[in-house]
C-alpha cells in the first residue's frame, strides 16, 4: 500500500478546502457534524458538568503535534475503556511506514510558523476495502485543565488525542470504542488481515511451539499483534491479578523472540540454552508483568550483557515487560493479529497473491443465510480453482461493514458470518442452483470480520458468503491469499444470456456426474491413471486424472446448456501414460430417455465398449448420475 493512499472524505468534508476557509476568513474550524458537546462523549447518558472542550493552544502554551517522532509513548490509556484502540495505536507507532498512512502530510498538520493554524485536522481509517479522510476540529474534552481521555506522556504533544478524536468520530461518540477488538483497530489503522487465535487451541508443548513459530514469524513479517486476558464477567473487566497483569485489558505485543541464556563450563558458547520469550507493552504505562523476568527480576542475571543489548533491553516504567512463552500462554487467552500484506505474507519464504472483492447482501436473491436453510445458495458466489497437485494453503478473510459505527438511530450490532466451500462442476460458469458435496465450513462468528486456512486439493470450487441467519443485509470485503496459482471469479449470472437476433437459445440443461469406474477388463494388474472426457453438442470437458487403481473414482459433474437437448452424450474413458494415453473404451448417454433423468438422484450403471456400435464386448463399467432439466435457470 502507498504510503499516502486515496481516501474518500468522510461525511463529504474536505480538509483542504475547509481548511483553506477558515484561513481566509480567519477563523477556527467547528465540527458541527461531531460537535463538543456531551453527546459526542456519551450517548446513553448525560456527560458529567465539569467536562469542559479545549482547544490545545488553551491547555498548554506551546502545543505540538509531534514530539521528534511517533512512538509507543505516545499512547497512555485516559478514563476511557478503550484499551484495544490503544494498544493498535502503539503497534502502529513503532512503524513509519503505518502510521504515516493514517496521519497525512503530518508536517503541515504541525503548529509551526509555516502552516497556518485553523483548528482542523485529519485522519485517516480503513473501512471496509476503502481509506476513509476523517476531519475533526481541536476541542478535547478536559477535566482540570487536563485531558480525560487518550493522551502522550509529553503534554504538549497532541496528536495521540486528536487521533482518538478522529476515531471516536467515526463511531459517533467516545463512548462508543469501549469493549472493542484490537484486530479491528488494528485493521482499520492499517488495512492489513485481521486473525484472531484462542490459546487454548494450542495446549500442548507441540502446538505451543507450533504458535510460537507462528508469532515469531508473524512479527518478522511485520505484522501486529496484541494480547488479552479474557474477562468471565462484567465484574472482572479490568480487575488486577496478583502478578501484576490486567483481565479484560489489551497489551499490544512488541517482540517475540529466542533469548540465549549464558552457558557454562569450557565450551559455555555452544551449550546455551535458548528460552523462548515475548515482550508486551500495558496501555497505562506503569502497571506491569511482577512474574519472572519482569523488570529488574533476577532471572536477567542469566543473560549476557550483549544479549541484554541486542533486546534493547531497560527497566523503565513504561509499562513494557518481557515474560517467558509459557508464563504468557498460562496467564493469556487471546492473541489478535494484524498481518500486513507484501511480498513475504505471513513467513520469510513464501510469496502470497492477493484477490479482492467487494459485494453485498442483500434480499431476495444475495441474503440467504448459512447452510441451514434452504435458501442457502441465494448468496454471493464465488468460482474457486486449484491448479497445483500438492494440497494448496489458502486464507480467507471475510469483513462486515462495521454496524456499530453507523449513527445512532440504525446502530446495531455485527452479524454472524462465515463461508462454506462446496464442490462444483468442471465447467461451471454460471451460478450454482443445486447443492453439492461440502469441503469446507468457516467457522461463523458474530464478529466484524473473520480470518481461516482452508488447504484444498487440486480442482473447482464455489465458495459462498454468508451471514448465519438468512434475509440480513450489509456490504462486505472478501480477500483471498494463496501461496500457489489458484484462479478466483465472481459467479454472477443465473444462466446464459439469450442468444442474438440470430442465435439459437439454450431451452436445456444437462449434468453428469462421474461417480467411479469398475470391471475394467484388459487393464494392468496394477491398476491405471484415469481420466474421462466427455462430449456433448461439440464441447467436450476433461475430469481429473484418478490415482492408480482397478477402480478408478473421479465424483465429479459436468453441466451442459443445450441448444439440442435430443443429442446423445459421449463419454470416453483413457489411460493416462507418460508417453501416449491409452484408449479404454466409451459408453454413450441416450437422450431418447431424458424423462428417465428428471430426478437427478438415481446412480445407473453403463456399459463401456471399446467400440460404441460393438453391441457384445463389454471392457467395463462408468457409474453416473444424470439430471435433465427443461427449465435452464434451475441447472
Amino acid at each position: 500500500m502507498p504510503s499516502n493512499p486515496k481516501a474518500e472524505p468522510y461525511l463529504g468534508q474536505q480538509y483542504r478546502k475547509i481548511k483553506s476557509q477558515c484561513v481566509k476568513k480567519k477563523g477556527l474550524f467547528v465540527d458541527t457534524s461531531f460537535p463538543a458537546s456531551g453527546n459526542s462523549i456519551f450517548h446513553t447518558r448525560a456527560a458529567p458538568a465539569d467536562i469542559i472542550w479545549k482547544r490545545p493552544k488553551d491547555i498548554v502554551s506551546d502545543p505540538k503535534f509531534f514530539i521528534d517522532k511517533a512512538s509507543a509513548d505516545d499512547f497512555a490509556q485516559g478514563t476511557l475503556g478503550n484499551c484495544w484502540f490503544v494498544a493498535a495505536c502503539a503497534c502502529i507507532a513503532e512503524d513509519s511506514n503505518l502510521w504515516k498512512k493514517v496521519v497525512p502530510d503530518y508536517h503541515g498538520q504541525e503548529w509551526s510558523t509555516d502552516n497556518k493554524y485553523a483548528g482542523i485536522f485529519h485522519f485517516r481509517f480503513w473501512r471496509c476495502g476503502k481509506w476513509v479522510d476523517v476531519v475533526i476540529d481541536d476541542q478535547l474534552p478536559t477535566r482540570g485543565g487536563r485531558l480525560i481521555f487518550l493522551h502522550s506522556k509529553s503534554r504538549n504533544e497532541f496528536w495521540s488525542a486528536l487521533l482518538e478524536k478522529a476515531y471516536a468520530k467515526l463511531f459517533g461518540s467516545y463512548e462508543a470504542l469501549t469493549a472493542g477488538k484490537s484486530r479491528d483497530a488494528m485493521v482499520d489503522l492499517t488495512g492489513g488481515a485481521g486473525e484472531t487465535l484462542d490459546i487454548i487451541d494450542f495446549r500442548g508443548e507441540e502446538r505451543k511451539t507450533r504458535l510460537f513459530d507462528i508469532l515469531h514469524k508473524a512479527k518478522i513479517n511485520h505484522s501486529l499483534m496484541c494480547a488479552s486476558i479474557q474477562a468471565k464477567s462484567a465484574a472482572e473487566m479490568e480487575t488486577k491479578l496478583s502478578i501484576g497483569l490486567v483481565r479484560g485489558h489489551a497489551y499490544s505485543i512488541t517482540a517475540v523472540q529466542k533469548i540465549h541464556l549464558k552457558g557454562t563450563g569450557l565450551f559455555q558458547f555452544f551449550n546455551r540454552e535458548k528460552i523462548l520469550m515475548i515482550r508486551c507493552r500495558n496501555p497505562w504505562g506503569g502497571v506491569e508483568w511482577r512474574g519472572p523476568w519482569s523488570d529488574g527480576s533476577p532471572e536477567w542475571t542469566k543473560v549476557s550483557e550483549s544479549e541484554k543489548k541486542e533486546l534493547g533491553l531497560t527497566f523503565d516504567e513504561n509499562g513494557e515487560f518481557w515474560m517467558s512463552f509459557d508464563d504468557f500462554c498460562r496467564y493469556f487467552t487471546t492473541i489478535d493479529l494484524c498481518h500486513i500484506v507484501n511480498t513475504s505474507f505471513f513467513t520469510l519464504k513464501k510469496t502470497y497473491s492477493k484477490t479482492v472483492f467487494t459485494g453485498e447482501w442483500k434480499r431476495p436473491h444475495r441474503a440467504g443465510g448459512c447452510g441451514n436453510h434452504p435458501t442457502f445458495l441465494k448468496n454471493p458466489q464465488y468460482l474457486l480453482e486449484v491448479f497445483d497437485n500438492e494440497k494448496e494453503e489458502i486464507m480467507i478473510s471475510l469483513e462486515q461493514k462495521d454496524r456499530r459505527s453507523a449513527s445512532f438511530n440504525k446502530r446495531g450490532e455485527n452479524y454472524c458470518i462465515g463461508y462454506a466451500i462446496v464442490k462444483t462442476d468442471l465447467n461451471r460458469k454460471y451460478r450454482m442452483h443445486d447443492r453439492l458435496e461440502r469441503v469446507h465450513a468457516g467457522p461463523y462468528v458474530v464478529s466484524r470480520s473473520i480470518f481461516d486456512r482452508v488447504h484444498l486439493a487440486k480442482g473447482r470450487y464455489c465458495m459462498l458468503v454468508t451471514t448465519f441467519d438468512p434475509g440480513n443485509e450489509s456490504n462486505y470485503m472478501l480477500r483471498v491469499y494463496s501461496e500457489g496459482a489458484i484462479g478466483i471469479k465472481e459467479l454472477v449470472n443465473d444462466e446464459p444470456k439469450p442468444p442474438g437476433c440470430m442465435g439459437k437459445p439454450k431451452v436445456a440443461a444437462t449434468s453428469v456426474t462421474i461417480h467411479y469406474a469398475d470391471g475394467l477388463k484388459d487393464i494392468d494388474k496394477e491398476g491405471i491413471e484415469a481420466y474421462c472426457i466427455v462430449k456433448c453438442e461439440g464441447k467436450e470437458v476433461k475430469t481429473t486424472v484418478s490415482s492408480k487403481t482397478n477402480n478408478p473414482q473421479w465424483k465429479e459433474r459436468v453441466t451442459f446448456y443445450r441448444k439440442q437437448p435430443e443429442e446423445d452424450i459421449e463419454i470416453e474413458l483413457w489411460d493416462d501414460n507418460m508417453l501416449k494415453d491409452s484408449y479404454i473404451g466409451a459408453m454413450t448417454i441416450p437422450m431418447s430417455k431424458k424423462s428417465d433423468y428428471t430426478s437427478g438422484h438415481i446412480i445407473r450403471r453403463y456399459d463401456i465398449r471399446k467400440n460404441v456400435e460393438d453391441r457384445d464386448t463389454v471392457t467395463g463399467y462408468l457409474w453416473l448420475n444424470i439430471r435433465h432439466t427443461e427449465n435452464v435457470a434451475d441447472a
